[in-house]
């Protein structure tokens, strides 16, 4: 694991981690799940957290686009995957997931 310390006062900062090379520790969570009745022409924002007791471990926030098939239709995601370092024994872990729609579908009607 590389850590670095920054401290960003305005403008463009780069950073140069070094070098870092994978030990194939840690693990690998993949989450999959299924929206229903998703509405057409609305764009949906998906948060998913994880958490390890009370700690919150990663969140993951995706917009998903909207179709445009006339009625509601269900979308299967996969692979939404969190990375969990190596820490002890067995750990108990509580995936979240909310979502919302970003559109609402209004219109404005602009007198001519």
């Amino acid at each position: 694991m590389l850590e670095r310390r920054l401290e960003l006062n305005g403008g463009l900062m780069t950073a140069d981690l070094g070098v870092l090379r994978p030990d194939g520790g840690g693990q690998i969570l993949e989450c999959s799940l299924r929206l229903e009745g998703l509405l057409p022409e609305r764009r949906v924002a998906l948060e998913l957290e994880l958490l390890e007791g009370d700690a919150c471990r990663g969140v993951r926030m995706i917009t998903l686009p909207p179709h445009h098939s006339p009625f509601p239709r269900d979308l299967l995601l996969t692979g939404i995957r969190f990375y969990l370092p190596d820490g002890p024994g067995p750990r108990d872990l509580t995936v979240r997931a909310d979502a919302h729609y970003v559109d609402r579908n209004e219109r404005c009607l602009l007198a001519d």
